[in-house]
């Protein structure tokens, strides 16, 4: 009778350990997928504040070109840190785009529109994959829904 005191007792140890163990293991995913999911919200909002940055200053500039404004070098930097800033974070579907409008922003702002071509026309394709892209990689930055 003494060992099914201890044999019980034994059990009893084990299953109260394997509660124990799999309760903390529950317990560490979930905590771990908040981390995940602070961690993408924290990604997000830092590419988004990153996009609307450069946003603004592509406006500036496109308005400065388009309404043929003295041209600043001072806003010219503002928007080649703004795009150095965004690139650092870009995800590789965006640092293309990216690119390429920061180039053809440029070029309008110092050289103008090749035959006086409007600003918007010069820019828009550009501009356009570049919306694209930034609104995919923000998309592509929101948790899952579960």
């Amino acid at each position: 009778m003494n060992w099914l005191l201890v044999v019980g007792t034994l059990l009893g140890t084990a299953i109260g350990a394997a509660g124990t163990i799999v309760s903390q293991h529950v317990a560490g995913r979930s905590a771990e997928r908040r981390e995940r999911l602070v961690r993408a919200a924290d990604r997000r909002t830092e590419l988004r504040l990153a996009v609307e940055g450069y946003l603004e200053v592509y406006q500036e500039m496109e308005r400065a070109t388009a309404d043929g404004e003295e041209r600043s070098t001072e806003l010219s930097h503002r928007m080649w840190f703004l795009h150095n800033r965004l690139a650092l974070i870009a995800p590789t579907g965006l640092a293309g785009p990216l690119g390429e409008l920061a180039d053809r922003l440029n070029r309008a702002y110092w050289e103008g529109t090749p035959d006086g071509q409007l600003v918007w026309d010069y820019l828009h394709e550009h501009w356009a994959r570049f919306r694209e892209a930034a609104h995919a990689e923000l998309q592509a930055l929101d948790p899952p829904v579960s």
